[in-house]
């Protein structure tokens, strides 16, 4: 028996020991832990399959092809393969990139690494996003800024686009982390402005948008009153908008771009064939008929949308006016909507929350955190597309949840100073807030994986699409359903025109168009007929009404022209006559 006891002795205390490191190892990186868990758990369900290339993604994945396939940087889904204007070319390299890789353009083959990838980032990103809350916050607080940042419907719906979003959030993030390290700016001055400058340039690459990292970068270093600093950095952050401007100047003097393949393919509301400033300068860029807008109807915008910032910047950390209303529902006593009344308080308050902690920032002179938050506010209220403004907000919500949870966090040490029952109640109330916020994200985030499914499963057809990816209800299993149709009986040098021109190619190989954004019906059909288009998809989309507001009409004014071929789930494709 003793000498049973002698041999396990030793393994004893060896196995003590590791315990005790691994239990440190949790008891100090806990948070990180909760995180990855987190990230898992969000993946988990969706982590197989292709990435979704619906909407921008389907353009980023061409202009990615054409890069690969040494055709330089054009929509070659269009007819005439116009040169790419809008978008900063970054996101489609890093997709010919994979492409060359693999050695396939396949959307089958590279779409679903790109989806492991962004798994990857976003991974990458939850954890950038808490240290970064951590250089403000006590651990719990920092945590609660992150989960509020992660669990937002829009930056799940978003992680599982092609979409530059994530990609240039991380990047922000980053940035940031590096711009507030400061025993790197002394002791590797020239690392740190390098590394800054090539964050600030990926980013303007990824989006046009990223162009406030470069004037956050500078406004940094007019902050310190470091002047020769500031000009170096006003001259390197002019050099890649330079290159990008000079490249899209050269394109608008170019005989193909004055000179089109077809009417209308450069046409202001053609947002993905034009520059944003062409696209904004509309009243209504889906309604273009509505003119351009002048001084006064800018300026009438930038006010609107400036209001409304605080309801915007509320449902930036928590979630869109409508999945409030269905999170705070209790059910089954009621199913009728809340009114705005209660669902708006909340809402304006978490915004003002994030006003107070631009303050706080301000004051405790993180200039660049504050000048990444006010300089996309102030881009965003330059646009006539508030309804995008969810999906803008999701690359800063990190600096948006943080600048949020500092405020509350203050303000709940400031109560202490007041009367206890009003102290109580204050932070209580404050806690409450972030909570509350916190669980309408998850209410609304169970209905987003809940609506994934159950939408198809309603379809009154039968259902051919998987549905794997988010807002994929019946209208897109029927679109999807009419262009198998079309990859069936088109020839191979038809014309689709359709909202989703992009996908249409990648699925079937077939150039598509959108319909003409013209009220006239006449107008409208004879641009139509001059592509010329062969197919005409109506679809069922909720969001963008294109097809049944212009090209419908269009084919309708002339029966014995247009006729249709196939129907189903209310899709419709009509098909141009041949004369003979």
């Amino acid at each position: 028996m003793s000498e049973a006891l002698d041999i396990t002795a030793p393994e004893s205390v060896k196995l003590r020991p590791e315990k005790s490191k691994l239990a440190a190892a949790l008891g100090r990186f806990w948070p990180e832990v909760f995180v990855v868990a987190l990230v898992l758990i969000l993946w988990a369900p969706r982590l197989s399959g292709p990435i979704d290339l619906r909407w921008d993604a389907g353009v980023y994945y061409v202009l990615g092809t054409s890069l690969a396939t040494g055709h330089g940087y054009r929509i070659t889904s269009e007819p005439g393969w116009p040169e790419a204007v809008q978008y900063p070319p970054l996101l489609p390299a890093i997709v010919a990139m994979y492409q060359r890789a693999l050695g396939s353009q396949d959307p089958a083959i590279v779409a679903p690494w790109l989806r492991i990838s962004y798994a990857v980032l976003f991974v990458l990103y939850g954890l950038s996003v808490l240290v970064l809350a951590r250089r403000f916050l006590q651990p719990i607080w920092a945590l609660a800024a992150t989960a509020i940042c992660l669990l937002h419907m829009w930056t799940i719906f978003l992680s599982d686009l092609l979409f530059a979003e994530i990609p240039f959030a991380l990047v922000s993030v980053v940035f940031a982390l590096l711009v507030m390290n400061e025993r790197l700016q002394s002791s590797r001055p020239f690392l740190r402005e390098t590394v800054l400058f090539l964050l600030a340039t990926a980013g303007f690459l990824l989006r046009t948008a990223g162009i406030v990292l470069l004037v956050a970068w500078i406004i940094e270093a007019l902050a310190r009153r470091r002047w020769r600093l500031a000009s170096a950095r006003v001259i390197f952050a002019i050099v890649p908008v330079l290159f990008w401007q000079v490249h899209v100047e050269r394109v608008h003097r170019s005989e193909e771009y004055r000179h089109p393949a077809y009417s209308y393919q450069r046409a202001a509301y053609q947002h993905y064939n034009v520059t944003y400033f062409d696209n904004v300068r509309l009243l209504d860029p889906f309604k273009p008929e509505e003119g351009v807008a002048g001084t006064s109807a800018l300026v009438s915008r930038v006010v609107t949308n400036l209001v409304k910032m605080p309801i915007f910047l509320g449902q930036g950390i928590s979630a869109p006016e409508e999945y409030w209303r269905s999170a705070l529902e209790i059910r089954p006593v009621s199913r009728v909507h809340l009114p705005m009344c209660v669902v708006l308080p909340p809402i304006i308050l978490l915004g003002t929350l994030v006003i107070v902690g631009v303050t706080f920032f301000l004051r405790a002179g993180q200039w660049t955190l504050a000048a990444l938050i006010v300089l996309s506010v102030g881009l965003m209220c330059l646009t006539p597309w508030p309804e995008e403004f969810n999906r803008y907000l999701v690359p800063v919500a990190p600096f948006l949840a943080i600048a949020a949870v500092v405020a509350a966090q203050r303000i709940m040490a400031m109560l202490h100073q007041s009367h206890r029952r009003v102290a109580t109640f204050g932070q209580l109330s404050l806690a409450g807030l972030v909570v509350v916020a916190i669980a309408v994200e998850i209410r609304s985030d169970l209905r987003l994986f809940r609506d994934r499914v159950i939408k198809l499963e309603q379809a009154s057809f039968p259902v051919v699409s998987t549905g794997e990816h988010f807002f994929h209800g019946t209208a897109w299993a029927a679109w999807e359903q009419a262009v198998g149709w079309l990859a069936a009986h088109a020839a191979a040098q038809d014309i689709v025109a359709t909202t989703a021109p992009h996908q249409v190619y990648l699925r079937t190989g077939l150039h598509a168009v959108y319909p003409p954004f013209e009220p006239d019906a006449v107008r409208a059909r004879h641009q139509l007929e001059n592509v010329p288009v062969n197919y005409v998809i109506i679809d069922g989309f909720e969001y963008r009404d294109f097809s049944r507001r212009y090209a419908l009409p269009a084919v309708k004014s002339d029966p014995l022209g247009w006729q249709p071929v196939y129907s189903i789930g209310g899709t419709i494709v009509f098909e141009r006559v041949k004369k003979s």
